[in-house]
């Protein structure tokens, strides 16, 4: 009498992808939450203007620069996301012009900036060699599309 183990069904071949899904799913929440983040940037107060049209240079292929307010009445600026003090913002924009003079620049300036502080922003990066420069502004809200 030969004995039968495991009710002779044989070998199971099949694979369980049940563990794949549910790590794919994970992966895709992660990726859901940390992208946004990666593209935020500084956050700006930006101005509002009611004729906007939209660069042909978009922000993946401009170097932009953010200038921030502090509430005592400082301006902080950003050149890619670093930081950079005011006094060396040519020094650092001569720098980048050197590495990257074929881009333009963008730039990001809160909209509760004095009109000369701004404009001397743009005067300094002028002066780096950049020709391309743009001020990035918001759709007044409720305004036409």
């Amino acid at each position: 009498m030969a004995m039968n183990v495991g009710g002779g069904r044989g070998f199971n071949s099949d694979i369980n992808v049940t563990p794949f899904v549910d790590i794919c799913l994970v992966l895709l929440i992660i990726f859901m939450v940390v992208t946004p983040m990666l593209q935020e940037g500084v956050q700006i107060n930006l101005p509002y203007a009611k004729n906007t049209s939209k660069a042909e240079d978009d922000e993946s292929h401009a170097i932009i620069v953010a200038v921030k307010t502090e509430p005592n009445g400082s301006e902080t600026v950003y050149v890619q996301k670093k930081q950079v003090p005011r006094d060396q913002y040519l020094a650092e924009m001569t720098e980048v012009h050197d590495r990257m003079s074929d881009k333009a620049v963008l730039i990001k300036a809160d909209r509760g900036m004095k009109y000369g502080a701004v404009r001397k922003i743009m005067i300094e990066t002028n002066e780096a060699g950049f020709d391309a420069v743009s001020l990035v502004t918001e759709k007044v809200p409720g305004g036409e599309e």
